[in-house]
């Protein structure tokens, strides 16, 4: 099998078909773009998340904490507490487990999540470090979260801008693929953007936006000026629209010409033969918006930047990509991320 995330068909058929059927107590299970699993909890409700990191090398504790953080915060809950898995390879140093262990300490620091346990060992089982870390947080019944769906109409926003993860990979576990190609500033501009991967801050600040109407929508979700959240991992940019609409039972159009990128990412993913578009992306939040002028402007009070890069349509119209040639093109389903590439 190709290395990466399963295809949406592959994670169907071999892993969703076969999961026993849900309890009364989980509102929200495992799903193709379902972020967390909601569970009942008495008052309140747990939410949750799991996400391993393989291609992050010597950030993978600083990349673990955030990616399953940014989870929660994609559905609009502050996260509280985080555990984590360290699988180190037996070619592993003390030194490399302890940078990993102190990386992620101050990671959740900074997030004011508590790492509250987890597992670690060496296995000759993996050759790289693997570590997987499942985020949680509470919050109670009834709260103004954006448990929905996108609905046609809706335009598609991102927060920051598109490969902020995989220029921060490349910079740091691939620098001599770069050097000769990129410019020292813009490897070392490259190294700062893990500062940027938490999507916490606008999860939080979009979430207490749902809901505000106290209205609910004909599907049974609440009306909200936010819809629906999405966290992009791998695939990218393209990889989270496909599968916001593929979980809304919608269609989407994603117009590449307006999809925000910094210079350095565009320069590095030139040098390594990456499509931007379909690299590893954390950092930034897709959302689907009925009122795209207010998000932006929630987001903008909080000094965080959101552009509108499409739009939702009727499930009947597909995903399509409108390309940097202005030409609309069907959108391929995710496949393996750009970032295996290298």
């Amino acid at each position: 099998m190709r290395i990466g995330k399963l295809t949406d068909e592959q994670l169907e058929s071999l892993v969703l078909s076969r999961l026993p059927q849900l309890s009364s107590n989980t509102l929200s299970g495992a799903g193709i773009g379902a972020d967390c699993a909601w569970l009942k909890t008495g008052e309140n409700l747990l939410v949750t998340s799991s996400d391993p990191i393989t291609a992050g090398g010597s950030e993978s504790g600083t990349l673990a904490i955030h990616v399953s953080c940014n989870d929660i915060a994609a559905c609009g809950v502050k996260p509280t507490g985080i555990l984590i898995v360290i699988i180190a390879p037996p070619t592993a140093s003390e030194d490399e487990i302890v940078s990993i262990v102190e990386q992620a300490s101050s990671e959740a620091g900074k997030l004011g999540v508590d790492i509250v346990g987890g597992h670690t060992e060496v296995s000759d089982c993996v050759n790289r470090f693997v570590v997987i870390s499942t985020a949680f947080g509470v919050v109670k019944k009834g709260s103004p979260v954006p448990l929905g769906h996108a609905m046609p109409g809706d335009k598609l926003i991102i927060t920051k801008t598109g490969a902020i993860e995989g220029t921060f990979i490349a910079a740091n576990e691939h620098r001599s693929k770069l050097e000769g190609k990129v410019s020292p500033e813009l490897i070392a501009e490259a190294k700062t953007y893990g500062e940027l991967i938490s999507v916490v801050k606008e999860g939080i600040v979009l979430g207490s936006l749902a809901s505000a109407e106290g209205l609910v929508r004909e599907d049974g979700f609440p009306r909200s000026c936010v819809n629906l959240m999405h966290d992009v991992t791998e695939g990218g940019v393209e990889g989270a629209a496909f599968e916001m609409a593929d979980y809304s039972k919608t269609g989407v159009v994603l117009d590449q010409r307006l999809v925000p990128f910094t210079d350095c990412s565009r320069e590095i993913c030139g040098a390594l033969g990456l499509d931007p578009y379909r690299l590893i992306s954390s950092g930034a939040l897709m959302i689907a918006s009925s009122e795209p002028d207010r998000v932006i402007g929630a987001l903008a009070a909080e000094g965080i930047k959101a552009t509108v890069i499409g739009e939702f349509t009727d499930v009947s119209e597909g995903a399509k990509t409108i390309g940097t040639d202005g030409v609309a093109r069907p959108m391929p389903a995710p496949s393996a991320d750009e970032i295996y590439k290298i």
